[in-house]
């Protein structure tokens, strides 16, 4: 067996390893917390992060816009030169960030305060700034990244959308939401053809 096949092989079995770690990190109190907050958001749900982080609050609103809550991706660059001004109290703002002191997303948390915009932090770090800022912070327990030096966002990334992607399995499952509701926001593709073919 090469080294890089053994190295792959181990990163797998370490994802697998943390991912199955989550129901023993998370508590049904935090969870249900988080799915009040999705399902009660009255306003736009924003989502935000940076680098790996900022990759994955794309598709984070993408999968929550697809199951009917209204949420947006939201470029923390550009929210400091002025997005931050179509945010209401109704809002819902996630940021991602597993240090939480990212200054991109620190420099954001005055206007939030003063916009009365209300915040969920998934983040590594409760001392963190945005973990402190925030009505809920989620953290995935994350021990060991896929990557050598155990510094890259590979496995941590990983749990946050499982998460996330589990949330949405929740929300279409308490929603009633169906094949035909699916098909009326996803007609492209293959889920569309799919779909459109099972009427």
């Amino acid at each position: 067996m090469s080294a890089s096949w053994q190295q792959a092989v181990n990163a797998w079995e370490t994802c697998s390893r943390e991912l199955a770690a989550l129901e023993h990190h998370l508590d049904e109190p935090q969870w249900l917390a988080l799915l009040a907050e999705l399902r009660n958001c009255k306003g736009k749900i924003v989502v935000t992060g940076v680098g790996t982080s900022g990759i994955a609050a794309r598709k984070i609103a993408h999968m929550l816009a697809c199951v009917e809550r209204p949420a947006i991706y939201l470029s923390a660059t550009d929210a400091a030169h002025g997005d931050l001004g179509f945010l209401r109290e109704d809002d819902l703002m996630i940021m991602l960030s597993r240090g939480g002191n990212s200054d991109e997303l620190t420099r954001l948390l005055p206007g939030l305060a003063t916009r009365n915009v209300p915040l969920i932090s998934v983040t590594e770090n409760p001392n963190s700034a945005i973990a402190t800022a925030a009505r809920l912070v989620i953290s995935t327990g994350v021990k060991n990244e896929m990557d050598p030096l155990n510094m890259l966002a590979t496995t941590s990334i990983i749990l946050v959308l499982a998460i996330f992607d589990a949330a949405c399995a929740c929300l279409m499952s308490e929603s009633g939401y169906s094949k035909e509701t699916l098909l009326a926001v996803h007609p492209g593709g293959d889920v569309g053809l799919t779909l459109s073919q099972q009427k």
